[in-house]
């Protein structure tokens, strides 16, 4: 069955940009519940975004999930994220419910958009004063965009990846394909450390998202 075709099938559409987040989140799939991997950034959500037929059968809730990047210092990896994009009280409520039940406690917020990867710890730090966001994604902002235009409630639930202090390789590909990041770890060497330092983190980060979600979707 096409992404599509399942998506109009079913009340909850997780959107997941990279393989990474897509495997954690279908980890966590309950009742009709299905995963549209999207690609990265926005431009590639709102494109997967309009395969799903609304006129056919409209999803009840449509959700920005995965990982983002901490713009407070006060935030961990693994520590949860969330935005109502349009108005779901009643997920929002169910999210709450779901980290008491998982012991995690989840920070209401905005989400920060940008189209790059803020790799430096100023970066991170100077877009979360500048704006009081708590984390940044590159595809909640596309979500909710069609989601206003579409009149249907919609949720970011982030995990996040790199704390504000954590300084990413520079120049790292935004998305995940294997012949990009060998030649980019080939091309910088001097990043290998960095690289192997988000091993840990991306494990972290998508149990945390495994644990959370799954939680979510029981309390829907």
């Amino acid at each position: 069955m096409s992404q599509a075709a399942t998506a109009r099938a079913t009340g909850v559409v997780l959107t997941a940009a990279t393989r990474w987040e897509a495997g954690a989140l279908r980890a966590a799939l309950r009742g009709g519940a299905v995963v549209l991997r999207t690609g990265v950034g926005p431009r590639c959500a709102a494109q997967a975004l309009s395969r799903i037929d609304t006129e056919a059968c409209p999803p009840a809730l449509i959700v920005s999930a995965g990982f983002a990047g901490a713009l407070q210092a006060d935030l961990d990896s693994g520590d949860v994220v969330a935005e109502q994009l349009t108005p779901c009280p009643q997920a929002a409520k169910a999210l709450e419910s779901a980290a008491v039940s998982v012991r995690r406690v989840v920070r209401f917020g905005r989400i920060q958009h940008s189209d790059s990867v803020l790799a430096e710890p100023r970066q991170k730090l100077e877009c979360g004063r500048a704006t009081g966001a708590l984390a940044v994604d590159m595809e909640s902002a596309a979500v909710r965009a069609w989601a206003q235009a579409h009149g249907l409630p919609a949720l970011a639930l982030r995990v996040v990846f790199d704390e504000a202090a954590c300084a990413l390789p520079r120049g790292l590909p935004a998305g995940d394909s294997p012949l990009r990041l060998g030649l980019y770890a080939a091309a910088h060497p001097f990043a290998w450390p960095r690289l192997l330092a988000l091993w840990p983190r991306q494990q972290r980060a998508a149990a945390a998202l495994t644990a959370i979600m799954r939680a979510f979707l029981e309390a829907l």
